[in-house]
């Protein structure tokens, strides 16, 4: 929808989610992703991720995790153009961080490890992995996402089918700050607050009860 057509109201809604994504954490905070991956692959990007915790990776006859490396160590050990990097299966990964500058396509110049081309429009971030895939391979990316953002009046996600109250309370409290009401947002606030402890509440009982055997 447009701003024209919903008066709004799906900013306020989206942003209100975005709040709530960020501020509590659910059973569906958690989230991974399965990408299949072609050999000389060493990057993968996606979009609304907010953090990775874990990556993954596995071929036809086992899984393994891959270590974070953080930038500096991949450079220092991995300097050369990606073409003359011995290939091999994934063992170490680091998060990208993308921003838009040159869209040149540098592929006939040679790249780095510090080179990934895509088409972001801010809502995308990745990982970078080493060595580069000697053949096809699935990486598993674990951390948190945003929920898809509701733009048609039939879109669904977590928050409008478990807790909708709760989305419509934080739509009105982007609202309020919006207009700078300042007692009408720390009303709307305490109401989230005490709704998202609760369903964090939840997801501790939830957590805790891992691993119990009912006879």
């Amino acid at each position: 929808s447009s701003w024209d057509t919903d008066n709004g109201a799906d900013f306020f809604i989206n942003a209100g989610q975005r709040f709530l994504d960020r501020r509590f954490e659910t059973a569906k905070t958690y989230g991974r992703r399965f990408d299949s991956v072609a050999a000389g692959s060493y990057y993968q990007v996606f979009q609304n991720c907010r953090a990775i915790s874990e990556v993954w990776c596995n071929d036809d006859e086992e899984r393994w995790q891959l270590k974070r490396y953080d930038k500096i160590t991949i450079r220092e050990n991995f300097p050369d153009l990606v073409s003359a990097i011995d290939s091999g299966p994934p063992l170490y990964y680091m998060p990208l961080s993308l921003r838009s500058i040159d869209a040149t396509d540098m592929t006939s110049l040679g790249t780095f490890l510090d080179y990934v081309k895509t088409d972001d429009d801010g809502t995308y971030n990745g990982i970078l992995f080493v060595p580069p895939t000697d053949g096809t391979y699935v990486i598993e990316t674990v951390g948190k996402f945003f929920h898809d953002e509701l733009s048609d009046n039939d879109d669904e996600n977590y928050w409008t089918t478990v807790s909708p109250d709760t989305l419509i309370k934080a739509a009105l409290y982007q609202l309020e700050v919006s207009y700078r009401n300042t007692e009408g947002a720390k009303d709307w606030l305490n109401a989230l607050t005490i709704e998202g402890k609760d369903m964090e509440f939840d997801l501790v009982e939830e957590e805790s009860n891992e691993g119990r055997v009912i006879e």
